[in-house]
């Protein structure tokens, strides 16, 4: 054998003696820090967990796994952990007071909201569905605003395909009495006093003869007086008293938790509001007084409500009444104001 080749023999033999003790302290050193390293049992979901999914299906997508101590055993943790890992220098009371997986997948309980594949455990992803449904209203509601309910007809509610989120117009209808205003009208001295404004001139009289042969005496006749005999003694009234309103439930059905979607009518509901505080007195004096329906108007991205002005329907706008009993006043003389 060569010189050259036995110093190559001596090399590999130190180099294999060199990797090996590397390895070794390698291999105690890794030992040591596993001794010190202290491991918890954990469970985590193995996939995506629906909201309300029964803990009889979600014990299925749930799984053992490990996770470093403190990052779950500490001070108010809820990550359901059940004691040291094996192998794990954790001090079997270690979980102590960390929730058990048995207590959070109770059988009556369900899931909280989503759980997603990978996600720890914890004792507030799985609860009884009571709590999943209590939703409160008014949590929905935004600051500055009230919500306020009426129960209009099918018809007034427009043939109940109104909706929670829809938007709607506020309509009422009324018959207003004029029979105080005609009693106002045929006193001169009330006339002066509370409707300086509306005769623009002095008020004429008439001279009625009497008929021949009556023995009766000329008569001087109020015009005004006289004309508002022929007032009807009430109005029907119509007029758009909101818009642009927001409905945030109709009965059970409500803005934070439809129930369901189509066109289908929803019948009698109670349809509730969300308004501003002096929207909802307008609403409640109209629906005390006042006969409501509603109107549904555009939604959707690229639409905008252009509001009016709403001056409101009487029977003149159907009819001519008012225009015939003006017509007469001009005649007698009298100038109406507006």
């Amino acid at each position: 054998m060569g010189k050259r080749s036995l110093v190559l023999i001596i090399a590999l033999a130190l180099a294999a003696v060199a990797t090996f003790a590397v390895w070794q302290f390698l291999s105690t050193v890794e030992d040591e820090a596993r001794a010190e390293v202290q491991e918890v049992v954990v469970y985590r979901a193995t996939q995506l967990i629906e909201t309300g999914t029964p803990v009889s299906e979600a014990r299925d997508f749930i799984e053992e796994s490990t996770e470093l101590a403190p990052y779950v055993a500490f001070e108010g943790s809820q990550i359901v952990c059940t004691g040291p890992a094996e192998g794990s220098d954790a001090p079997l009371d270690i979980c102590g007071r960390n929730p058990r997986l048995e207590s959070v997948l109770d059988p009556i309980n369900v899931a909280a909201g989503p759980i997603s594949a990978g996600q720890l455990i914890t004792s507030d992803l799985f609860i009884p569905p009571a709590l999943l449904t209590d939703v409160k209203l008014s949590e929905s509601i935004p600051q500055g605003k009230v919500a306020i309910a009426i129960r209009p007809s099918d018809t007034d509610s427009v043939g109940g395909f109104v909706r929670p989120g829809d938007r709607v117009n506020v309509l009422a209808s009324a018959s207003v009495d004029l029979s105080q205003s005609v009693a106002l009208l045929q006193d001169p001295e009330l006339r002066k006093l509370l409707l300086p404004s509306l005769l623009e001139e002095e008020v004429p009289t008439i001279t009625i003869p009497p008929s021949p042969d009556s023995g009766e005496e000329e008569e001087d006749v109020d015009t005004v007086a006289r004309l508002a005999e022929t007032l009807p003694g009430t109005v029907d009234f119509t007029q758009t008293v909101l818009q642009d309103v927001e409905v945030l439930a109709v009965g059970a059905d409500t803005r934070p938790s439809p129930l369901g979607t189509g066109l289908e009518p929803a019948g009698t509901q109670i349809v509730v509001f969300e308004v501003t505080p002096e929207q909802a007195e307008k609403i409640t004096f109209a629906e005390q007084y006042t006969s409501v329906s509603l109107s549904l108007i555009p939604s959707g991205e690229d639409t905008v409500y252009s509001q009016f002005d709403s001056r409101g329907i009487i029977v003149d706008d159907l009819f001519s009444l008012i225009d015939r009993i003006r017509e007469q006043f001009e005649e007698a003389g009298v100038l109406l104001g507006n």
